[in-house]
C-alpha cells in the first residue's frame, strides 16, 4: 500500500473518531461524559461548542481525505496513460 493511501486511511479514521466524539457530546448529558473528553462545568454551553467543533473537524478531515484520494487517483491515471507505445511524434 502506498503512503498516500495510508494517509487517506488515517485521515478517514481520525475523522471517524471525531464524529464519535461529536455524537457523544451531543447525546450524553454533561455529568455523564467520559473523563477522556474533558470536564465540563454545569450551566456552560461548552458541550455544544465542543460537539460542533468535533463535527467540523470530522467533515474537514473527510474532505481532505477525499481530495487527496482523487488527486492521487487522477495522477496515477495520467502516469498510466503516457505516450509510450504510441506513434512516433513528427
Amino acid at each position: 500500500m502506498n503512503p498516500i493511501k495510508w494517509l487517506v486511511a488515517v485521515l478517514a479514521l481520525v475523522g471517524l473518531v471525531a464524529l464519535a466524539a461529536a455524537i457523544t457530546y451531543f447525546t450524553v448529558p454533561a455529568h455523564s461524559l467520559p473523563s477522556f473528553l474533558g470536564t465540563l462545568h454545569p450551566g456552560k454551553s461548552h458541550r455544544t461548542h465542543r460537539g460542533a467543533a468535533a463535527l467540523v473537524i470530522a467533515v474537514v478531515l473527510w474532505v481532505v481525505a477525499v481530495v487527496i484520494y482523487f488527486a492521487n487517483a487522477r495522477s496515477a491515471r495520467r502516469v498510466g496513460t503516457g505516450t509510450s507505445g504510441s506513434a512516433p511524434q513528427a
